[in-house]
């Protein structure tokens, strides 16, 4: 023992000596040591290279006992070598070694006890080592590996020089035994040097290594091999006392028994070793043989060298034909002495060995160069060993004679004909052993693969036959039909093929033989990596199962298992049956074997199938139906025989184990993709276990419990994810619970599961046997998974609606409580690492998600686990997992709750924390929200109070860790309830502090640890963020330009130099919008402002990057960084405070003159009028990302403005320079912000600019009289500037912000009020600014009143502003309108707009009269507002203006350069009540080619309705105009006239304007060019080609639906589709691809429309301005996307006879309320969907995808649209019905206020479809305004609301759901009124169309209905009235009656 201690320790020291990297010097290092402590005693090795190289060794030397010491130091140095690095320290190794191995041959060893340990001696040990150690030097390092090779060389000639003093004697000789050693000690010596080579051979090169075999082939001559034969034979027999001699006697013993004799075959066997690793070399890679044999890397083709003959021709053959030589010659060597081995077993093994070794080498110079060595003679060797049994028994021999056999066949495919035929019979007849069978079925596979397909089946064949039982004869089955007699290998071909001819001398050899063949079947099948091969192969042994002996039968159940995943469906599936049938029979019939053997394959298929395989399913399907299976679903009995029930659980037994395999290499409870289906039988496998008795109670289910375990961890709970969405108990309907169901068995049922939760007896006496086997599976599957380590799956049963009421609640409580219980003992007991506080914590972090359950049962019993756990366990929540879980389930509930205020109507239902790792899925019920968040903020408390009473410290380190990671994006506001948390907790004093507990109250005073707590806090981030302060110029460089190496960096200097250069450098990268890390920015920046915060120098120029480059970025988050730092400089360094303000300031105005953030003109909220309006369905997303985008640009402004004024109050009394700077910057904002944007969302940050003003008048002491006046007029006229534009509502649904801006609104009021006596008189020149005030006051109220009315839009009990103003037409003057008055001149001194706007604000007479004549008086100051015309003409040309306008005025005509107004206006003027006034239209024209024919596209019919009136052409000339740029816009004109050119569908009434019609198309067509023309032609060809099919279906009117649609498909194929045409309906997509089996017919009595599909190319929305002002930077090398086109697929109707121009105006109405919700950000939905009227009662109409009607749900027997909702989205609790929901209400209230403001008739529920997201959708529009179907006026209510619309809205009007759509419809209502004149301008111009839905006063009731005499809070009261009304009404329930009646359409 000491010893082996000593000889490691040795090693070690060595190997650590070689391997420091310190180490640089061999002299007095270790190795050093070592070398001294094991002197050679030798003469130098100077002589190698000299004469006496050759001379014989030097005995005297060698005889020099080795003593056991000097041995082990030895060997530690040799075991070194390879880690030595340095070559100085190799070559005196090497020089220290060498002798050693000189003299190894000779070297005497001192007699010790312990040499005898040394394997297998110590001559070969030495030899061994010594050289391993050499040539290991050598090859690492250049500088030693001629030493190494002359040193071996010399060993070489040492050992020949010695052999050729041994001659044979006599063994009686005395001489003869001093012969005999010294011959054994050179044999033994070569045998160890040999081994050594072997292993690496790759130190010589090629010419060396067939040197270096030459040499040994001559060393180990005839002569010699007989010397070494007799010296040993002399040593066995020789008896003599030498103890010399006593030594080898037992070394000779040794040997033997290591089954490695001593003599000239074990030398041979390592020269032939050599040999093989010589040939290697020359045909695979060096690497490759390190871990393959070579026949391997040949047979695989891989890691062979390219090309094999890479070197000279010549010498390649005489090298190849050399080693073939020594090959042969060793072949014919063991011919010659095979009799004398084979009386020696242990020789013969070597013979083998050495024949294997050979034939090898021959195998290698064959591959090389087939002439060199004849493959004729290779394939007699192997023939002639093939049919030896002896040799074949050996596994050394066997595996190489078959695969060389192979192999021989890739060499010379001539021999794959005679090899297929001798491999079958010797696996057939050999009787080989399993691995050796193996080998041979890969060896034959791999040489049928050269063969046909043919021949591998007919092999199959031929093997498989030999399967059949009871058979003595040849059967069919190999590869070729050589008819030869029975002695032959194949026998006469019959009709399968050839035979193989057996017998079988008993059944054991049968067994042994068709064992063989069976795996030979698999062999060949597998190596083929045929589907086809593989299947058959299976077939066969599947067919073969139960036909033979039991080992045979288990052979191939097993063998077929290993081709199982290889093979196709159908086969697999007969296996599984196989199986199952065969399982079965074993079970009944008891042969254990069998069952074991199909136990075995099936853990085989399950422990290798891979979830993405194509057998997946089919194999688990098998296992989950094979336990689902036993037992009778549907038995009447009471009982069940115990005999069957024992019979059923027995097979269920079997299926565990590969089941259980199955599920932990796919973990079903991670698995994501498992779907419903795969789920739901697997728990109903559960149940079938338990129905079967598998409990832990049970003797089987013990048997079983290792296996039911595993499955449990791995299942899923045993309810469906989506239990919580329906609404029906799944246990009721689950059948498997009801099997084996009796009284007695629902009593032993019930008595177990008491026995297991006792504190539920009582309730589970009154379960039924349903619920009591599936909560004892719950219990099974959640007590198993428990004892692994999860107790929080339990949760997930509350899921289940049954288990959330009654007794089956309770007792799932029960199981609950038991099932955590279980887990608490086994942690508080700490039996097992998986059970630790650390784990306890993950699990409690999963319970707090629970509680944040959006199902009320689950958070229940979620809060009961936690407090369990907690309570058992208080340092579980001591952990960071569970801690931060908890505080970040604080914050994300309370942000989920913000969302009622920032987010109203569109509820985010899941909220995720990546420092939590938690996410939740919450309610929309924001009210249950607020309920969850209070009742987890009250457990928190007390949770986290027990664990800082049991670690304080602890538990206060974690809250400071967690107050250290936080990202303020995750918060709202700077708020985060979760850190507020942590803050309020850290700082409580620890119940169990008894010295601080101890303290009085002293009155009010709060006694807390705060203060501790924020200074271990402060400490910390101190040492956290320390690196922040470098003092290395590097270090700024490094962060300048990260990618540069340190050697191009300029040596350290100056830091503050440095650190500018670093600064400027990001300052011109975020200028120039390049990618910088933000991350980089922030380190520098910090840097920076802890460089100023230190210095005690100005660094003016440091200090002004701090500031300019948060600004440069200008974006939320770098502004919040630099007022963090800039306030941080400023405390910590009050000098630099100024130079940092005039920095901001300075930056602050560069943002006015760039026009950032506020100053932005790409931030307008432009009239909804003046844009494109879109047919297509409201678009949420883009309103959302426009408002962010808003928010993103004014969010800078915002902060600095909050920063400015804070600061501002704080140093108001200081510095005078100071208030001048604000001051300053007043001064430069005001004035700014007068022209800034009006967006809705920049009126909180423009009213704070008019509030800081105010504040700084107050209170500044540093201004003069006329510099106060001067700031206040400023003041009042940017807060003026707000009301330059028309009113607006806000954007968007933050209720958050609407509060803000009320409040702030009221605080200008109050600082206003504040400042009335400044500027109150007028003194001289300087007027007062009295009017001026109270007029912005007036107006502020206004605005206060409007917000209110938008902030609770249906709250009418909240109290009026102190101007509740009303707009109600009457004689007597409101008091309101006479405060207005006499301000309105004030109004249009300060900006005419301000006064045209106060008209439209107000719009009382007198206010409207006095804004027109200031117009009228002074038209040139309001030529730049489009708003002021419609006051000047109000509907028509009033006297006045027209004389006003008349040319003889001296001055021109303002008209002509007056702003354009919005299109509709515009088009408007063309009408008679104008008078073709040359002016106006004149204006009207240029006001329309303003605007783009994106935004006229739309009014198209509008534009074709005026050339009724077009007596001057202008509109004529604008059309043909735009027609010149703009085909589409011609198209869509020319389609438009055609369809109004005749008064009926027939086109035989022309109307009035036809002929004006006809001139303008004419000269528009004749006005194309070649190409336009072109296009149309192509365009219109198309478009005809695809409504003629209509008028090729009226033959077929009368015939059925198929006839029909194959007419339709049959005239699709006949389109050719051209490039660029498109559907009229829509233009900005062309047609790539039509669906040609899509045609439809539709129904209808006496026309044939019908549905088309087409493939539509459309152009993906650009970004507009604002929005590529945020756009991230590209990245310098990166290339933008080119590809900006989508392609959908879009469905269309095209009907004949049918007038489509009425639905094309509806539709072109709610388009414009699309556009007008949009500008408000109004989150409701429409769909205006296209139609195009083509031609009289002809058009095309867009299908709405993914909808159904509401009458074909009826007819589909849905009981309700609630009952429809329920079956397709969930129940109430599911998230899909909350959204469904939520889209519905929105569809809702935006299509109840255009059908009651458009007074749509004819709402049956064929007209009304329902999405698939749950929005509510209306078509058909044939009855508005003032016309109804047949004149009948069933439908009374304003809108159709009926009592299942009001279902799926929550089932009633105090319902969340219910209140939206109020709130909803108000807010779309208010925001419609304002553009009720641009609507009804729509309208107007279609009147004289002879469209039927008008009459003469349609235009007027339009008008009336927006109740335009209302003020907004009696406008909002008035629409919630019509909601009421249209809700009680029986009106639309008795139109549906009617439709049923009449159409048959349900309802």
């Amino acid at each position: 023992m000491a010893r082996d201690v000593r000889r490691k320790a040795l090693e070690r020291i060595a190997a650590l000596a070689a391997s420091d990297p310190a180490s640089t010097s061999f002299d007095k290092s270790d190795l050093d040591r070592l070398c001294r402590v094991a002197p050679n005693h030798k003469r130098s090795f100077s002589g190698v290279n000299g004469h006496s190289a050759g001379g014989p060794p030097w005995p005297e030397a060698a005889r020099i006992p080795m003593t056991i010491r000097e041995y082990e130091v030895l060997i530690a140095l040799c075991k070194s070598a390879p880690a030595l690095r340095s070559a100085q320290s190799a070559q005196k190794l090497a020089r220290h070694l060498v002798p050693y191995l000189l003299d190894s041959h000779v070297q005497a060893f001192a007699h010790s006890p312990f040499f005898r340990k040394i394997e297998p001696s110590p001559t070969e040990s030495l030899s061994y080592h010594v050289t391993a150690a050499l040539l290991s030097l050598g090859n690492r390092h250049a500088d030693v590996q001629q030493t190494v090779a002359d040193s071996i060389s010399a060993f070489l000639n040492a050992c020949a020089h010695a052999t050729e003093s041994v001659s044979p004697t006599d063994d009686d000789d005395p001489a003869a035994l001093e012969d005999a050693t010294r011959t054994a000690t050179i044999t033994v010596a070569l045998l160890g040097f040999l081994d050594a080579a072997c292993a690496q051979t790759s130190f010589w090169r090629t010419g060396s290594r067939l040197g270096l075999v030459s040499r040994l082939r001559d060393l180990l001559s005839q002569p010699f091999l007989v010397a070494v034969e007799t010296a040993f034979s002399i040593i066995r027999n020789f008896h003599s006392p030498d103890r010399h001699v006593k030594e080898w006697r037992r070394w000779t013993h040794h040997y033997e028994d290591a089954g490695r004799p001593l003599g000239a075959m074990l030398l041979q066997k390592s020269f032939m070793k050599l040999l093989v690793a010589a040939t290697s070399l020359l045909v695979a890679e060096e690497d490759a043989l390190r871990e393959t044999h070579i026949l391997d890397i040949i047979m695989s083709g891989r890691g062979l060298r390219r090309p094999l003959t890479a070197r000279s021709s010549e010498g390649d053959f005489r090298s190849v034909e050399l080693y073939a030589t020594v090959a042969i010659d060793q072949m014919n060597y063991l011919e010659s002495s095979a009799d004398f081995d084979s009386l020696l077993p242990a020789k013969q093994k070597l013979a083998f060995a050495v024949k294997a070794y050979a034939l090898v080498s021959y195998l290698n110079a064959c591959t090389l160069n087939e002439d060199a060595a004849d493959g004729e003679v290779l394939m007699a060797w192997l023939e002639e060993a093939l049919g030896d049994p002896s040799g074949m028994a050996n596994h050394e021999l066997a595996p190489v004679v078959l695969k060389s056999m192979a192999l021989l066949c890739k060499v010379s495919p001539s021999y794959a004909i005679n090899v297929s035929r001798l491999l079958p019979r010797f696996i057939v007849q050999s009787g080989a052993k399993s691995h050796i069978v193996v080998v041979a079925s890969k060896c034959l596979a791999f040489v049928l693969q050269m063969l046909s397909k043919d021949a591998v089946i007919t092999t199959l064949y031929t093997l498989g036959n030999v399967l059949s039982p009871g058979n003595e004869r040849g059967l069919p089955g190999g590869p070729n039909g050589d008819g030869q007699d029975s002695s032959q290998i194949y026998a006469g071909r019959q009709s399968t093929g050839s035979s193989i001819s057996f017998q079988f001398s008993g059944e054991e050899e049968s067994a042994i033989v068709q064992g063989n063949v069976v795996q030979a079947i698999c062999e060949i099948a597998s190596a083929c990596k045929d589907e086809k091969i593989t299947g058959l192969a299976q077939s066969m042994l599947a067919q073969k199962i139960v036909k033979l002996s039991t080992p045979v039968d288990a052979r191939i159940i097993t063998g077929a298992a290993s081709l199982a995943l290889s093979g196709g469906q159908s086969e697999f599936r007969y296996l599984l049956k196989k199986y199952a049938s065969v399982a079965h029979d074993a079970v009944v019939e008891h042969r254990e074997a069998l069952l074991h053997s199909v136990m075995k394959a099936r853990n085989h298929i399950s422990a290798s199938i891979r979830a993405d395989s194509p057998l997946y399913d089919t194999y688990l399907e098998h296992l989950l139906d094979g336990i689902i299976s036993q037992g009778d679903a549907h038995t009447h009995q009471n009982h069940t025989k115990d005999s069957e029930l024992e019979l059923a659980a027995r097979e269920i037994a079997q299926l565990l184990p590969p089941l259980a395999t199955f599920m932990s290499a796919i973990d079903f409870s991670l698995n994501d993709a498992a779907d419903d289906d795969r789920r739901s039988m697997l728990r109903d496998a559960w149940f079938n276990i338990v129905v079967h008795g598998f409990t832990a109670s049970t003797a089987r289910g013990k048997e079983s419990m290792k296996y039911l375990r595993i499955m449990a961890i791995h299942s899923p709970p045993l309810v469906l994810e989506n239990r919580g969405e329906e609404n029906e108990s799944d246990i009721d309907l689950n059948p498997i619970l009801r099997r084996g169901e009796s009284s007695d068995r629902e009593s032993l049922m019930k008595k177990h599961l008491a026995e297991l939760v006792p504190s539920r007896s009582s309730e589970i006496k009154g379960l039924s046997y349903r619920k009591t086997v599936f909560l004892h599976a719950a219990f099974l599957v959640e007590s198993l998974r428990a004892d692994a380590g999860d107790c929080t799956k339990a949760l997930s049963y509350f899921l289940e609606p049954s288990m959330r009421r009654g007794d089956v609640s309770r007792t799932m409580d029960g199981i609950m409580n038991a099932v955590v219980d279980r887990y608490l003992v086994k942690t508080i007991n700490a039996t097992n690492p998986a059970f630790t506080a650390q784990y306890a914590a993950t699990q409690l972090a999963k319970i707090f998600s629970s509680c944040c359950h959006r199902i009320e049962r689950v958070q229940q019993a979620a809060f009961s686990c936690a407090d369990r756990m907690i309570d058992a366990i208080p340092s579980a929540l001591c952990q960071r997992s569970s801690l931060f879980a908890l505080l970040e389930l604080l914050t994300l509930m309370w942000s989920s709750c913000l969302e009622a205020e920032i987010d109203r109507y569109e509820p985010r239902t899941t909220f995720k924390s990546n420092k939590g790792d938690v996410v939740v899925e919450l309610s929309d019920d924001y009210q249950f929200r607020q309920l969850t968040l209070q009742n987890l903020y009250q457990k928190a408390k007390r949770w986290l109070s027990s664990a800082i009473s049991i670690a304080p410290a602890d538990v206060k380190g974690l809250l400071q860790t967690y107050l250290s990671e936080f990202d303020d994006d995750s918060a709202f506001g700077h708020i985060s309830l979760g850190r507020s948390f942590a803050v309020e907790v850290g700082s409580t004093i620890p119940s169990t502090d008894q010295r601080l507990g101890s303290l009085d109250r002293l009155g009010d005073c709060l006694i807390n640890t705060a203060s501790d707590f924020m200074a271990q806090y402060t400490t910390r981030q101190e040492y956290r963020y320390s690196e922040a302060l470098p003092d290395q110029s590097m270090e700024w460089m490094s962060l300048m330009r990260p990618d540069r190496r340190a050697s191009y960096l300029p040596s350290p200097g100056n830091e503050s130099a440095d650190a500018n250069t670093a600064l400027a450098h990001i300052e011109k990268r975020a200028l120039n919008r390049k990618i910088t890390s933000v991350t980089d920015v922030r380190d520098i920046l910090r840097r920076a402002a802890a460089l100023l915060c230190r210095s005690n120098r100005d660094e003016c120029s440091i200090a002004h990057y701090l500031v300019s480059i948060p600004f440069s970025m200008f974006t939320k988050q770098s502004i919040k960084l630099g007022i963090s730092l800039w306030l941080g400089v400023m405390n910590e360094n009050p000098r630099m405070e100024p130079r940092i303000l005039a920095e901001i300031v300075q930056q602050w105005e560069f943002t006015i003159q760039k026009k950032l953030g506020l100053f932005s003109p790409t931030i307008a909220s432009p009239d909804p009028f003046f844009q494109r309006q879109e047919f297509a369905p409201s678009d949420s997303a883009a309103m959302t990302k426009r408002k962010q985008t808003v928010h993103n640009l004014l969010a800078p402004h915002s902060r600095l403005l909050q920063f400015l004024s804070s600061h501002y109050n704080a140093t108001r009394l200081g510095n005078p320079d100071t208030n001048h700077m604000f001051l300053r910057l007043l001064d430069v904002t005001l004035e700014a912000v007068k022209h800034s944007t009006p967006h809705p969302m920049a009126r909180e940050i423009r009213f704070q600019v008019v509030l800081l003003g105010l504040r700084v008048l107050k209170t500044s002491s540093t201004m003069g009289a006329i510099a106060q006046y001067r700031l206040k007029d400023q003041i009042l006229s940017a807060g003026l500037g707000w009301f330059e534009a028309p009113p607006r509502w806000s954007f968007g649904s933050n209720i958050l912000q609407l509060k803000t801006e009320i409040y702030l609104i009221s605080d200008v009021q109050t600082a206003l009020a504040a400042t009335t006596n400044i500027g109150a008189q007028s003194a001289g020149s300087i007027k007062s600014l009295a009017a001026k005030e109270k007029l912005l006051g007036l107006l502020l109220d206004s605005e206060l009143s409007r917000l209110s009315v938008w902030v609770r839009p249906t709250d009418s009990s909240r109290p009026p502003s102190t101007f509740h103003h009303h707009h109600h037409h009457t004689g007597k003057e409101s008091p309101f309108e006479a405060s207005i008055h006499p301000l309105i001149r004030t109004a249009w001194a300060e900006s005419p707009s301000l006064a045209v706007h106060l008209a439209s604000r107000f719009p009382y007479p007198r206010i409207l009269k006095e804004v027109r004549w200031l117009l009228l008086n002074f038209p040139a100051k309001a030529i730049k507002e489009p708003e002021a015309l419609p006051i000047l003409i109000d509907g028509s040309l009033p006297e006045d203006v027209t004389f006003q306008l008349k040319v003889s005025i001296p001055s021109p005509t303002y008209m002509l350069f007056w702003a354009p107004v919005n299109p509709i206006t515009a088009v408007t003027l063309f009408l008679p009540a104008y008078k073709n006034h040359p002016y106006l239209i004149q204006y009207a024209m240029r006001a329309l080619e303003s605007h783009s024919v994106d935004v006229t596209f739309f009014y198209v019919p509008q534009i074709v309705q005026t050339l009724r009136y077009d007596a001057l052409g202008y509109v004529e000339r604008y059309i043909l105009e735009t027609a010149q740029f703009s085909q589409l816009f011609a198209h869509q004109i020319i389609w438009n006239m055609k369809a109004n050119a005749y008064k009926d569908d027939d086109s035989q009434i022309p109307d009035a304007i036809k002929p004006t019609l006809d001139k303008v198309m004419g000269h528009m067509v004749d006005s194309f060019s070649d190409e336009d023309r072109e296009f149309y032609e192509r365009e219109f060809s198309f478009f005809d080609e695809v409504t003629s099919i209509s008028g090729k279906l009226k033959p077929l009117i009368k015939r059925s639906k198929p006839e029909k649609k194959q007419k339709i498909e049959e005239e699709l194929r006949k389109i050719k589709v051209e490039v660029g045409v498109y559907l009229p309906s829509n233009p900005d997509g062309s047609v790539i691809g039509i669906d040609r089996k899509s045609g439809k017919p539709l129904q209808s009595h006496a026309k044939a429309p019908f549905m088309a599909t087409f493939r539509i190319k459309k152009k993906k929305p650009e970004l507009d301005e604002a929005e590529e002002l945020l756009a991230e930077p590209v990245q310098e090398n990166q290339s933008a996307d080119h590809d900006n086109t989508i392609e959908v697929w879009q469905s269309a109707i095209f009907k004949v006879g049918d007038d489509c121009r009425q639905d094309v105006l509806a539709l072109q109405m709610i388009a414009a309320f699309r556009g007008i919700f949009h500008s408000v950000g109004l989150d409701v939905y429409v769909f205006p969907y296209r139609v195009t009227a083509t031609a009289p009662g002809c058009g095309v109409i867009d299908v709405l995808p993914n909808s159904i009607s509401r009458d074909m749900l009826g007819r589909e027997a849905v009981n309700g649209l609630y009952d429809y909702f329920i079956s397709k989205y969930g129940n109430e609790d599911s998230l899909r019905f909350q959204q469904a929901r939520n889209n519905f209400v929105k569809s809702m209230a935006a299509y109840s206020v255009i059908s009651f403001l458009l007074q749509f008739k004819d709402r049956h529920n064929g007209n009304i479809m329902i999405d698939d997201a749950g929005h509510i959708l209306h078509i058909d529009f044939g009855f508005c305004f003032d016309i109804a179907p047949g004149g009948i006026k069933f439908e009374r209510a304003p809108f159709k609301l009926t009592s299942e619309m009001l279902a799926v809205m929550g089932g009633g009007a105090d319902t969340q759901a219910f209140k939206w759509f109020e709130e909803l419809c108000v807010k779309a209502f208010l925001a419609s009124r304002q553009y009720t004149e641009k609507l009804s301008q729509i309208v107007l111009l279609m009147m004289d169309s002879g469209l039927p839905c008008f009459k003469p006063e349609s235009v007027k009731h339009f008008k009336e209905r927006f109740v335009l005499d209302k003020t907004e809070r009696e406008a909002a009261e008035f629409m919630k009235g019509l909601i009421k009304k249209s809700y009680g009404s029986y009106s639309t329930g008795i139109y549906d009656q009617f439709q049923l009646l009449t159409n048959g359409i349900p309802y």
